[in-house]
């Protein structure tokens, strides 16, 4: 399976903390807001182009000192998140 966020979510840093925010139509339908952590919008970047499970956890390995398990536990967490929201596109 491939992740990608949708188009119509962007990242901002608003007085220091990273939001992500809904754009054009998703934006009357999205109510809240999600602020991300430096590893949250790690992802978020990431996911602005098609992603696998295992290339998000790779990056994350690379970027930050943590262990397998940690990695994909945090990654799949996040996928999760985004996923209760709507903001990500599945690929097969």
């Amino acid at each position: 399976m491939t992740y990608r966020v949708k188009d119509e979510y962007v990242l901002k840093t608003v007085a220091g903390e990273h939001i992500v925010v809904p754009v054009g139509s998703e934006a009357v339908k999205f109510h809240g807001m999600i602020s991300l952590n430096e590893t949250g919008m790690f992802l978020f970047s990431l996911l602005k182009e098609k992603k696998t499970l295992e290339d998000l956890v790779r990056a994350v390995l690379d970027e930050y000192e943590i262990n397998v398990e940690l990695a994909y536990k945090d990654v799949l967490d996040f996928i999760e998140k985004l996923d209760e929201h709507r903001i990500l596109e599945h690929f097969d």
